[in-house]
């Protein structure tokens, strides 16, 4: 294993002619605004010591409008000199931001002209790093307007359904009655809607398609491809079939792709940071009892080990099955039947089981023997478990962790458990803590607990809509989920929650920002 270090710290070596500290500038362009993606994402890097330049916030993708693509560009071709690496979301450059690239209406050759600028960026930007990371459009089970076009209202579990069945269909593995099925629904859905899908969603395929020449011509650093919200069976898993025969000609260590959307950022961020430094940090995986790596979770189309590697390649990293060789293991909490049910389920109760006993206690003896450790929560799907938040929290060993991720999807979960873990080690004074805060208010206060709480005491008896609270059902809303996660986070993180604030800003319930007061 020393050969292996050795060959690695050459090849860092090589690859860079440079030894800096963290210190220098990195753009960064997000997909949107929300906190994971911008806020979450730049205060790790900062916690790092990196200086993270965004662009003005007013032309950034928000809830109420999608990025101005053409001042994005004009931004980044001015401050590029100055950086020492870019990472930029091409959703944000060619469409507007990740709603956007479901609901645009931009013409195909406005879209290749941005996506050409795009792989032309490093030409203007005097050969800095480039890390662009993009995604294949979603297909939702359930969704509508205005995160999709507006007849996803009546049509998006019928549209669903359809692309499940085409997949199979094209995968050879379709029954005689899902023949009968898929015809039906071909018949069933209006031509104009299905010519607006199979339009917009070829004209994404067709783009990122040519951001494949920005890796083939070596002018990406690194591309990478996320899969939004997929499943097994789907349209999106249809695309990206035929996709990844493309990504499969290219160098692997200049692309990758994989299950999420959110995390790539963060990700990529990291990757800069490893190769700036020329780090190549060991990473381990280890997971729950049961299914563990063979789990295929809720959104997502591929076994939780695939998944895994890939991203533990993708932040500039490489996996080790030695775990006294690695320099960081990421434990993941996989449900044991490998069913990822929703957080909010009734299931998720704080019932300590055999399994998660034994998983803590793996944890505990990695802490014990002072190895970093990270866990990744993904035992359930939009938030965390809440045995294992109580258990760590008895044990001691909340704030021993290296990082700690439970937050939507299973990739999205890893890959911030992962990115900070690594980072972990070069964050200053008491940011390790506060990231962990963060991490244990949205992920398990609000997202396994009060955002339901909150739903059926509040938003439902009045009627409000989920999405697009106006401005008093907002503030009402975040009165109460802040004073809802005071009273459930204080048994464990005593008075803690006061110090920070709870807010909604992209005026939906979705997801919450907990900011540092």
């Amino acid at each position: 294993m020393k050969l292996v270090r050795v060959l690695l710290f050459l090849a860092g070596i090589a690859l860079s002619s440079t030894v800096l500290a963290a210190g220098g500038t990195i753009l960064y362009i997000p997909i949107d605004n929300r906190p994971v993606s911008l806020d979450y994402t730049v205060q790790t890097m900062q916690a790092a010591g990196w200086d993270v330049k965004i662009p003005p916030r007013d032309i950034i993708a928000g809830a109420e409008k999608g990025a101005d693509a053409e001042q994005l560009f004009g931004w980044l071709e001015e401050n590029a000199p100055e950086s020492l690496a870019i990472v930029a979301a091409s959703d944000a450059l060619i469409y507007g931001g990740l709603v956007e690239s479901r609901t645009h209406e931009i013409p195909l050759d406005t879209l290749k002209e941005r996506a050409q600028r795009l792989v032309d960026l490093r030409e203007k930007s005097g050969d800095r790093l480039i890390y662009i990371f993009t995604t294949i459009m979603r297909s939702p089970k359930m969704s509508g307007a205005p995160v999709e076009p507006a007849y996803y209202e009546e049509w998006g579990q019928k549209l669903f359904k359809l692309g499940a069945l085409e997949d199979k269909l094209e995968a050879k593995n379709i029954k005689r009655k899902e023949v009968h099925e898929l015809a039906e629904l071909r018949k069933e859905i209006p031509k104009p809607v299905l010519d607006d899908m199979y339009t917009r969603r070829g004209n994404n395929i067709k783009t990122t398609e040519l951001l494949l020449h920005g890796v083939e011509s070596g002018d990406f650093d690194y591309l990478l491809i996320g899969r939004d919200d997929t499943a097994p069976y789907s349209q999106a898993h249809r695309e990206a079939r035929n996709m990844e025969i493309l990504v499969n000609e290219l160098p692997k260590e200049k692309i990758r792709f994989f299950s999420g959307a959110d995390q790539l950022g963060m990700l990529l961020l990291c990757r800069a940071s490893n190769k700036l430094l020329q780090k190549i940090p060991l990473v381990n995986v280890v997971y729950a009892p049961g299914k563990g790596g063979s789990t295929v979770p809720s959104y997502e189309d591929d076994t939780v080990a695939v998944s895994t590697t890939h991203h533990i390649y993708a932040a500039g990293a490489v996996p080790v099955r030695n775990v006294k060789n690695a320099d960081l293991t990421v434990a993941v909490n996989t449900p044991y039947n490998g069913i990822t049910a929703d957080a909010s389920d009734a299931v998720n109760n704080y019932t300590k089981t055999a399994e998660l006993t034994k998983f803590i206690d793996t944890v505990g003896e990695f802490i014990k023997n002072e190895q970093a450790i990270a866990i990744a929560d993904i035992k359930y799907g939009n938030g965390a478990d809440n045995a294992l938040i109580t258990e760590i929290f008895d044990k001691g060993i909340s704030y021993k962790l290296a990082a700690y991720s439970g937050w939507n999807t299973a990739g999205n979960s890893f890959g911030y458990a992962l990115a900070q873990g690594i980072l972990h080690e070069i964050f200053a004074g008491d940011y390790k803590k506060e990231l962990l805060d963060v991490r244990y208010f949205d992920d398990w206060a609000y997202q396994a607990n009060v955002r339901m709480q909150v739903y059926k005491e509040l938003i439902w008896p009045n009627h409000w809509p989920n999405s697009g609270l106006s401005e008093d059902e907002k503030i009402a809303a975040q009165d109460k989920i802040t004073s809802k996660i005071v009273e459930i986070s204080q048994p464990l993180m005593g008075e803690t929650a006061n110090n920070y604030s709870f807010t909604l800003p992209w005026n939906r319930m979705f997801e919450v920002y907990v900011e540092r007061k």
